[in-house]
């Protein structure tokens, strides 16, 4: 039941989710309320998957040094691949829920709507231990690129007002399908697989390794 759970709750950080999803939220901002809007939340996603793709394919490719942060709490941790459930999940929802809570008329809604996100997305990180796709560090990792886009996007949205969207119960219907398909199914997402083989086709050859070196002074080889 734990097993079940646990699963459950990592496909809602899954790209094959989250994908389709945040496409549907920038559509979504465009049409109803701005384009700047949109393009400043694509934006801050395109900066958040884009330096996790070049993260892990150093990782894979030629190793990440350890992780910088708590060493004594994280130390022994794996970290090869920054969590990338995690730093999707954040941006993502963290993303959604304060610019929704921002224009709310309720208090509760505007403090609950962060906090709601906040414990899912700490859910989603902490499923991906417990499923062992990741260790304790990785998932901080990407936790903390999630978040720091969530606050790039704030910031550059800072003066434009909330968009006021409907949420379809079609929309929450395909969400519910969708998530219930990746549990029996699995999850199809091929990402990792795609990048794991991309860094070990060019991690030398094109010299990725040398210039993770100078980058990452402590980085294994």
């Amino acid at each position: 039941m734990f097993a079940t759970a646990s699963g459950a709750i990592t496909h809602l950080g899954s790209s094959s989710l989250l994908v389709p999803l945040s496409a549907l939220y920038a559509t979504a901002l465009w049409r109803h309320h701005s384009a700047p809007l949109a393009l400043r939340w694509l934006l801050a996603l395109s900066l958040c998957l884009g330096v996790m793709v070049v993260l892990k394919l150093v990782g894979h490719g030629c190793g990440l040094p350890d992780f910088p942060l708590f060493p004594s709490l994280f130390a022994g941790d794996r970290f090869v691949s920054p969590s990338g459930h995690a730093a999707f999940a954040a941006v993502f929802y963290g993303s959604v829920a304060a610019l929704a809570a921002r224009d709310a008329r309720s208090v509760w809604l505007r403090i609950g709507l962060p906090l709601a996100a906040v414990a899912l997305v700490l859910a989603i990180g902490a499923s991906r231990v417990a499923v062992s796709a990741h260790s304790g560090a990785e998932v901080v990792a990407g936790l903390l690129i999630g978040s720091l886009s969530v606050l790039l996007f704030l910031w550059t949205s800072r003066k434009d007002g909330a968009p006021r969207l409907r949420i379809s119960p079609w929309l929450l219907g395909a969400l519910a399908l969708g998530l219930a398909l990746l549990v029996h199914a699995g999850d199809p997402s091929f990402v990792e697989g795609t990048i794991r083989r991309v860094a070990y086709h060019f991690g030398s050859g094109a010299g990725l390794c040398e210039l993770a070196g100078r980058v990452f002074p402590g980085a294994r080889g």
